[in-house]
């Protein structure tokens, strides 16, 4: 392809998504998680192959555009963005990490995404803006929220490093004023972000303090005003021994709900004991209540009986009881 002339390149190159490779193990881990996905990578590669490309790059990669971004988003623990002006030529190529296009749909965002990030960890995804434009943390949310329909877009940066994000954020915003370049024709974006990998802690405070300047600068970026939604996503690298600690984990914690069911049946077999208990106290006493009833029914019976057979005999004529004496 190198051999083309510039007016010769093809403005990109469309993979299909369980087709792509990259060159470090943590893209190709999300490619490869992602590869049931029923879509296609549209633009792997966009090359330059115009003065219009050139122009339409013109404002964010202007010194005065990049050196704002850099100004309103310093962070220490963030690489800052270049602040000089690039000099791009007819030929040049961008590397698009994941601009997919869905085959079929509709299709929500967080199915897509269910095997790349764990949907209930709200520390691992950051939404900086919902389908509305506004700042918001409830991203798990905005992903289930977010559909595309057949033929509509997602465009994400990958980044082994949470000190890369804002250089992610940058290209975002590099293709993303590059839209009408890079589609023949209108074409939806429902989505963008960064998936980051590396140390966590450093991730959630980073998009954190990206998440503060967001809600008041963002506009000074070109995708803060776009409306699209913008995710900063944590996905661990998962290798053999990731997957054994997790499984390790599921086990540990299953054990633990196992012990806690075990506990709450024993506490529930404790007070059926209890209830038994009672039962065969209440059952003694309402026992011994009767036995006494009967012997004093049994006694005054018996004594019925005495009297009733003392008036009998005495009724009977010629008969006469002993000290019986006639008058």
């Amino acid at each position: 392809m190198s051999n083309l002339e510039p007016h010769e390149l093809p403005h990109w190159e469309e993979v299909q998504l369980n087709l792509v490779s990259a060159r470090d193990y943590f893209a190709n881990q999300l490619y490869s998680q992602l590869a049931h996905v029923p879509a296609t990578m549209m633009c792997r590669r966009f090359f330059l192959r115009d003065s219009n490309d050139i122009a339409a790059l013109q404002h964010v990669n202007s010194t005065e555009y990049r050196t704002n971004l850099r100004k309103r988003f310093s962070i220490h623990s963030l690489s800052g963005i270049d602040q000089k002006q690039k000099q791009y030529s007819k030929g040049h190529y961008f590397e698009l990490d994941l601009y997919v296009k869905v085959r079929d749909g509709p299709v929500h965002l967080d199915s897509i995404f269910n095997r790349v990030v764990d949907l209930n960890d709200s520390e691992s995804i950051v939404c900086l803006s919902n389908e509305d434009g506004q700042a918001t943390t409830s991203a798990a949310e905005c992903l289930s929220d977010i559909r595309l329909e057949r033929g509509e877009c997602f465009h994400f940066e990958i980044t082994e490093s949470p000190s890369c994000i804002l250089e992610k954020m940058y290209q975002l915003d590099r293709a993303y004023a590059l839209r009408n370049r890079i589609h023949k024709t209108n074409v939806v974006i429902k989505a963008m972000g960064v998936f980051v990998n590396g140390n966590k802690e450093i991730f959630k405070r980073n998009s954190v303090n990206i998440l503060a300047r967001w809600r008041e600068d963002k506009e000074v970026m070109l995708i803060g005003k776009s409306g699209v939604p913008i995710f900063l996503i944590y996905t661990p690298c998962r290798n053999v021994f990731t997957s054994l600690d997790q499984v390790q984990t599921s086990l540990s914690h299953l054990e633990g709900k196992v012990e806690e069911r075990l506990g709450k049946v024993e506490e529930r077999f404790g007070k059926v004991e209890e209830r038994l208990g009672k039962v065969e106290e209440r059952f003694g006493k309402a026992q011994e209540s009767n036995n006494s009833r009967f012997d004093e029914v049994q006694k005054t019976l018996w004594g019925f009986i005495a009297i009733s057979m003392a008036f009998y005999v005495s009724s009977i004529s010629g008969f006469k009881l002993t000290g019986q004496h006639g008058v």
